[in-house]
């Protein structure tokens, strides 16, 4: 297919499955720059979404979760980000949001210790704000913007939504700048088993 976008996602996109088993190992973090053109990794099911986060999430890393619910998964993303014996200011950042006020309320009342806030995965804006309201108070480059990002969108988890999918993946992408994004998302997971990028199969072609 002759497709830019297509092929600038065949070369980010990595099945969860090819991490969890080994196939493909990720740089470690000081070997990967943040770009609005981060490697994306979908998976399927609450168990994948929470296995990858020790593949992924390092010790200072700032990390959100968009689409938090009551809070389960962020409070491991949490675990693995946040320096242990402090807070989100000894080292490390993480935060969930979700756009149900109700669900925000239960998080809140789970995880007194941690962030969480009303806010739509949409508003990418909205989404650095909730760092910068919490994180030292300063407005410089390094500070702003994440390092991971997981979202579980129910609208997006399933089989369709993939156009959907991509796009909030674009846009997480180009406004907060991580090195990797973690999707539970049906779709996109097919995608990842589907999409080979030139690249690889030239090289396989090779005697």
């Amino acid at each position: 297919v002759k497709s830019k976008v297509l092929s600038n996602f065949s070369r980010r996109i990595i099945h969860s499955q090819r991490l969890l088993d080994g196939t493909v190992n990720l740089p470690m973090k000081d070997e990967l720059d943040r770009l609005p053109d981060p490697i994306i990794i979908p998976c399927v099911g609450v168990r994948d979404y929470r296995r990858t986060i020790p593949f992924i999430v390092e010790q200072g890393d700032d990390v959100i979760e968009v689409g938090c619910h009551y809070g389960t998964s962020t409070s491991l993303l949490y675990d693995a980000a946040v320096m242990k014996g402090g807070d989100n200011d000894s080292g490390g950042f993480c935060a969930g949001v979700d756009i149900g006020e109700k669900i925000i309320q239960n998080a809140k009342r789970r995880y007194p210790e941690m962030i969480f806030e009303v806010v739509d995965a949409w508003n990418t804006l909205d989404l650095i704000k909730v760092k910068r309201d919490y994180y030292f108070g300063t407005e410089t480059d390094s500070s702003l913007g994440y390092d991971v990002v997981y979202a579980d969108i129910g609208g997006l988890s399933g089989a369709h939504g993939l156009l959907e999918s991509m796009a909030l993946i674009d846009a997480i992408g180009r406004a907060l700048e991580p090195r990797c994004i973690v999707i539970k998302s049906l779709c996109m997971k097919r995608l990842a088993s589907q999409l080979i990028p030139l690249s690889r199969v030239k090289r396989a072609a090779l005697p």
